[in-house]
């Protein structure tokens, strides 16, 4: 059940197909049009707008790879200036004047309370100034080290810090950041500690201030914390670093460290601030790459990198409107192009289809004239091209078409003069039978009973032959006519000839065409009994192959030699007969009216020998043809 449920879903495929493919009955000119379509002007906008996204499709990949390499350069930059402001940060540990003031300021102030920081003696006093000359005879140096390091502070152990102005001024909110530079100084264990941007408390009147710091734990050459170091940067750095992408993107810049705190900020409204849960540091995976989102109702191409140096996500924003403008006006001009060539190609195509078409409607025009009855009309031949020969074959076939029809003409003519004949000929058969009827009483008058059979037999003849009858009649009905002719022969010569016919159930249902055999079996007796043999012998025989009848008519006279029975086969194929005088007309009369019944396929095949016999194949079909109409 399983396969022929598939065998008959398979076999609906040829169908489905076919109505796929069906072109729907229009107009000649509508197909045509509808073939331009498909084959020209869909693929020229198809190719056309593939392009124009390929090509905004490159220039996009094109600004990731240009963005993409100067982030790298830009963190680099970057990642070179924190490891400066780290060189810079471990400095104290190698300098004796630094280490020996933090020891003198951590043993100074060790176990004394605020009340006396603010009202020392003048020992102390003196005692505080070395120190801070001590520590600060090196600070001036470590400040001018890197080119945009704000400040360097100092811290002993009790966060007293030690700094040297420059130009911009210094910190006045130190100890807001202290406790948490402390801190994470100590758990780094004297290693350096970059510190996201703060927004710094500077002088009265100045103008807001974002620093980020590198703090590191000042360690001994026994190993043991004496203080911390902050090396301040302003961001004004990070913008000298970054402002030329932005001119050259028209976008934006941000710099988060890796707890999703702005260092960075190109418009600086999120300085400072945690946007750890911002949907672009969400969308910021992995080490660099890009993406699109919509910022204010704005659409964005984000690309950004990662700094494996210092963790920091760089985060480069590229309007799309601007990225874009070229490549809209390219594509504007694309699309303007290509609907100048469509409409340039739908307008020859126009004048194409009608040129094409306008022989097909004067032919239409033609041959509905042509129905309605009107033969004399001629297609006027203009041009040698298809539709010339389409327009010559037509005049061509007007002119056979009108020959045909006085051809037909003459024959249906001649068809009614042949009936006014036969109809006058009728009388003649039953003038014959009549008269032999006559004979016949008259023979049996005279009691001479031969002569009434033969007579009878001869009758029966001649009604079999000219009975206007059907044309096909039961292989029984001619075997009958065979013995009744056969008995007449024998009459003559003396029962001299032998008839053997097939057993009536090998041919029962059988029909063939009257008098198929009658001349056959007469041909034998005329041609092939010889006065030396005391009996001659006729055989007929029947056999099936596949979808034909064949039937052999063989004797056991005299043969025919080699130049005969060529002659007899050729005479067979002729269109006319070689003779008039009636003579050998016989087979071939058979012959031709077993092909014009059933094809070229059927007929008589003759073979024979010199004192062999002879022996005629008969080959009909076993589907009997529908009638040829008329």
């Amino acid at each position: 059940m399983r396969g022929g449920h598939k065998g008959s879903a398979w076999g609906k495929w040829p169908y489905r197909l076919r109505r796929w493919t069906e072109v729907p009955a229009t107009r000649m000119e509508g197909k045509l049009f509808i073939v331009f379509l498909f084959l020209v002007l869909l693929p020229i906008g198809l190719i056309t707008f593939i392009a124009s996204e390929r090509y905004t499709g490159t220039i996009e990949n094109n600004t990731v790879a240009y963005v993409s390499q100067i982030s790298d350069k830009m963190m680099s930059k970057l990642d070179d200036y924190t490891t400066d402001m780290k060189k810079i940060s471990i400095i104290p540990s190698y300098l004796n004047e630094i280490q020996t003031g933090l020891q003198w300021s951590n043993e100074y102030y060790k176990g004394k309370d605020k009340e006396s920081f603010q009202s020392p003696s003048a020992g102390e006093s003196q005692m505080k100034l070395q120190i801070t000359r001590k520590v600060e005879s090196s600070i001036a140096f470590m400040n001018n080290i890197k080119e945009g390091t704000s400040n360097v502070y100092l811290f002993d152990l009790y966060g007293n810090p030690y700094y040297v102005i420059k130009s911009g001024g210094k910190r006045s909110n130190l100890q807001q950041f202290y406790d948490s530079w402390k801190e994470s100084a100590y758990e780094a264990a004297g290693k350096p500690v970059l510190v996201s941007t703060q927004e710094i408390a500077g002088q009265p009147g100045s103008k807001q201030q974002y620093m980020f710091t590198v703090v590191r734990d000042i360690i001994d050459k026994s190993y043991r914390s004496i203080g911390m170091i902050a090396v301040d940067a302003n961001i004004n750095v990070i913008e000298g670093i970054v402002n030329d992408l932005d001119q050259t993107t028209h976008g934006l810049t941000m710099i988060l460290d890796q707890k999703g705190y702005v260092i960075y900020d190109s418009e600086k409204k999120y300085l400072a601030q945690n946007l750890s849960q911002n949907e672009v540091a969400r969308l910021a995976v992995g080490s660099s790459g890009s993406f699109h989102l919509n910022v204010n109702g704005e659409p964005q191409l984000v690309v950004y990198k990662r700094s494996e140096e210092t963790g920091w996500l760089m985060l480069i924003t590229v309007p799309e409107n601007r990225l874009m403008e070229q490549a809209v006006q390219t594509r504007n001009y694309t699309f303007a192009a290509a609907a100048a060539v469509m409409a340039f190609a739908l307008f020859i195509s126009l004048v194409l289809i009608f040129a094409l078409t306008r022989p097909l409607r004067s032919m239409v025009k033609l041959m509905k004239n042509v129905q309605s009855g009107n033969l004399d009309v001629t297609f006027p031949l203009k041009r040698r091209d298809e539709a010339g020969m389409v327009g010559l074959a037509f005049n061509r076939m007007m002119a056979r078409i009108k020959q045909l029809i006085e051809d037909i003409y003459t024959i249906e003519q001649r068809k009614k003069q042949t009936e006014l004949d036969s109809l006058q000929h009728q009388i003649n058969p039953h003038f014959i039978y009549n008269t032999l009827e006559t004979i016949r009483m008259t023979a049996v008058l005279h009691d001479d009973a031969e002569i009434g059979d033969m007579v009878q037999q001869l009758g029966q003849q001649l009604r079999y032959s000219i009975h206007n009858g059907h044309e096909i009649v039961p292989a029984e009905r001619e075997w009958e006519h065979l013995r009744s002719y056969m008995q007449l022969v024998n009459y003559r010569y003396g029962d001299m000839f032998q008839l053997e016919l097939p057993e009536e159930a090998a041919v029962a249902g059988i029909r063939v065409m009257k008098l198929l055999f009658q001349p056959i079996v007469e041909n034998c007796v005329n041609h092939g009994y010889t006065d030396a043999k005391a009996r001659f012998h006729i055989r007929v025989s029947y056999r099936r192959e596949g979808t034909d009848h064949c039937f052999t008519v063989k004797d056991d006279g005299a043969g025919m030699s080699e130049r005969e029975l060529m002659q007899l086969r050729s005479s067979l194929e002729l269109e006319k007969p070689a003779r008039s005088d009636g003579h050998g007309i016989g087979l071939r009369n058979i012959h031709e009216r077993l092909r014009l019944r059933y094809g070229a396929m059927y007929g008589l095949t003759v073979n024979s020998k010199p004192g062999e016999g002879t022996e005629v194949a008969v080959r009909i079909p076993v589907q009997e043809p529908p009638p040829t109409a008329v």
